[in-house]
């Protein structure tokens, strides 16, 4: 069997994760909301949003989380997202394209909150505050360098962002493991790539270019889990985001994550989620955020709100009450 390496400080290791993702910087941004105004963002690439000023609500899919300022998300791929401003609000958005595919992105979730940003990296404060770049040729005020310069200081500010999360007790088991072990690594980059293919032990064994056996070990030290069950909870994964998200249906979302028959996915996907998939997908694309002024209802109704945070909202929380 191939040893696995003795570990990595964290230090070293969260390095070499943020040092993999290559970043080129689309749009930078800044948005005025009045209370009660609403701000819809179509997916387009990853990204990050600052709350420099307010307070609002987000709607991320099926996710909702309450933001006040100095609280950051970070989409490390393409998210549709919503904001309601609950008093007047002041954003700060980077929209980013990566370059080449990088498993730190791929490991991390859909969204990542990190509440009270600058108080955890207080050298940021400017940074972020000042991240608004104009990157049109037309724009006024544009100065040569500002595409670069403006790149720079948003990679800066998401690095900042991804090791306050990570140190926070946010991140997801062993994440960092997933990226440091290249033979894992290799398996998971082909499994993430084609979620669709049947994939068995042995072929993720024969990418990682192991025996059976002795990947079968290493992925479960490495992962904390099956080969199989992390598959599946991937798939489920992608199927939330395929039905809310890009509006397929649930025959649709099955033939795309490999599924024979619907009711092999709708199994599965229950036994993830704890819903069928058809009442999960109405769930997450009703309409939970409150009308904007001019579609604002006649009569009021009160609406019993479930509210699923963001990737280390309730961890921080919790955190910082300690």
């Amino acid at each position: 069997m191939t040893p696995i390496t003795g570990p990595a400080t964290l230090v070293d290791s969260l390095d070499r994760a943020l040092a993999s993702i290559d970043w080129s910087l689309l749009e930078s941004r800044r948005d005025a909301l009045a209370q009660d105004e609403r701000l819809d963002r179509d997916p387009g690439s990853t990204g990050l949003v600052y709350v420099a000023r307010g307070s609002a609500r987000i709607s991320v899919g099926a996710e909702r989380q309450e933001l006040v300022a100095d609280d950051l998300v970070f989409f490390p791929r393409a998210q549709r997202h919503t904001f309601w401003a609950r008093t007047d609000l002041e954003l700060n958005s980077v929209v980013f394209a990566p370059g080449a595919r990088s498993r730190a992105l791929d490991v991390l979730p859909a969204s990542l909150l990190v509440r009270r940003f600058t108080e955890h990296e207080p050298n940021m404060t400017g940074l972020v505050h000042s991240i608004g770049c104009s990157l049109s040729g037309s724009t006024p005020g544009r100065r040569p360098g500002d595409t670069v310069v403006c790149g720079r200081i948003a990679s800066a500010i998401v690095t900042a962002a991804v090791r306050s999360w990570s140190e926070l007790g946010c991140a997801p088991d062993r994440w960092l493991h997933q990226v440091d072990d290249p033979y894992v690594a290799q398996a998971l980059e082909a499994l993430h790539r084609d979620l669709a293919s049947a994939w068995t032990v042995e072929d993720l064994a024969r990418v990682a270019a192991m025996s059976r056996s002795a990947f079968a070990e290493r992925f479960r030290v490495v992962v904390g889990q099956s080969p199989a069950s992390y598959l599946t909870s991937v798939r489920m994964d992608a199927g939330m985001e395929l039905l809310a998200r890009e509006g397929l249906t649930v025959a649709e979302a099955a033939r795309r994550l490999g599924y024979e028959s619907e009711a092999g996915f709708s199994r599965a996907f229950r036994r993830h989620t704890g819903s069928p998939p058809a009442l999960w997908r109405r769930g997450a694309s009703a309409p939970d955020l409150p009308p904007t002024p001019k579609h604002r209802a006649t009569s009021p109704r009160a609406v019993e709100r479930r509210f699923l945070p963001l990737r280390g909202g309730a961890e921080q929380e919790a955190a910082h009450q300690r």
